[in-house]
């Protein structure tokens, strides 16, 4: 008996089939290789190569298919692939770094049940924080290189005339970082259902008590790390993953980088050999971005309470669903929390 994924697969295959005869109006179709990416919290991605009659002979494209998940209870909250889409056909218009291209978006839910865009796949492959990946410390220290100019380019952009406004989520009379601290109140309040996060309730006390000066409000990636980032041998060939991009302050896309590089690339080790430390990664950013940055430390900080926040989400869900036991306390303690508590100082969780 095919297996639940198994049968997911052919049903998306199905789906596919129809709409890109249906709708595309691509003949002789074949869709080979469809598989689905066991990495990445939030949408379901599909990769999957489309072979059809083209001009009297046979083409082929390797595409990536992203639907809307079919449950509201992701990690990330208000998780909406039509608002990416749009992200990513205004990133289309800037050539200083590398985006995929919406090929096709599909709002009726006829064909899979739900909102789906399909993209084209871009060169290279995923480089994740695994310290088990064996790479030179030269191709390293050029990858690391390209990830802070990317960075800094992101934030270059002029994300008004492309146009990226929806991004802009701050209300009248706030500001972008406290709207974000304001959203992820809310996230907390609502996931939680009246269970009290003793360590996420004291950590979102102090970064309301410490809140920064905010500098001018940039796209921001959202998800800005090297593990969203393709690479063909040592050369950045995608900037991935846009789901939480949003107008704020440089620093928050700063610090989340850096706090994943500190708890999830360097294995707790101060700096992996080729990797850049702290000082250099910030002196390069600022080089190539013609910024100052400040208040990093808070940035971090605050990056370890958003991740914290989404895993407590993510084990609740998994407590709902049967896939862990109904006394576990796997939306506590976790990867996130524990090092939620060891940036500030507290005790780790147990």
């Amino acid at each position: 008996m095919a297996s639940i994924r198994e049968q997911n697969l052919e049903r998306v295959r199905r789906g596919l089939r129809d709409w890109y005869t249906t709708r595309v109006g691509l003949q002789g179709l074949e869709i080979t290789a469809l598989e689905m990416p066991t990495t990445g919290m939030v949408n379901d991605t599909y990769l999957h190569t489309i072979v059809f009659d083209s001009d009297g002979g046979r083409r082929s494209m390797q595409n990536v298919l992203r639907a809307q998940p079919e449950s509201a209870d992701t990690p990330i909250p208000n998780v909406n692939v039509g608002e990416q889409a749009r992200t990513l056909r205004a990133l289309s218009r800037i050539d200083t770094f590398p985006t995929p291209n919406i090929l096709w978006e599909e709002a009726d839910p006829t064909w899979l049940g739900r909102h789906f865009y399909v993209m084209d796949r871009l060169p290279g492959e995923a480089v994740f924080e695994d310290i088990k990946v064996k790479l030179a410390a030269a191709d390293l220290r050029s990858m690391y290189s390209q990830t802070i100019r990317a960075l800094a380019r992101i934030h270059q952009v002029e994300w008004r005339a492309i146009p990226l406004e929806h991004l802009d989520r701050t209300p009248a009379g706030s500001t972008p970082l406290k709207a974000q601290l304001d959203a992820y109140r809310h996230h907390l309040t609502i996931s939680a259902c009246g269970k009290r996060y003793t360590l996420l309730e004291d950590a979102f006390q102090w970064l309301v008590a410490n809140l920064p000066k905010e500098t001018s409000p940039v796209l921001n990636w959202g998800d800005a790390r090297i593990g969203n980032m393709l690479f063909d041998g040592a050369t950045l060939t995608a900037v991935l993953d846009w789901e939480i991009a949003e107008i704020a302050p440089r620093e928050v896309d700063l610090g989340w980088f850096l706090y994943f590089d500190r708890f999830f690339w360097t294995d707790g080790r101060d700096q992996r050999p080729g990797t850049f430390s702290r000082e250099e990664f910030v002196r390069l950013y600022e080089k190539e971005s013609g910024a100052q940055v400040a208040d990093l430390a808070y940035f971090e900080r605050w990056a370890a309470f958003r991740l914290s926040v989404m895993r407590m989400r993510a084990g609740r869900q998994m407590i709902a669903l049967g896939q862990e036991s109904a006394t576990s306390r796997v939306d506590e303690v976790n990867y996130a929390t524990e090092n939620l508590a060891l940036l500030f100082g507290w005790p780790v969780p147990d």
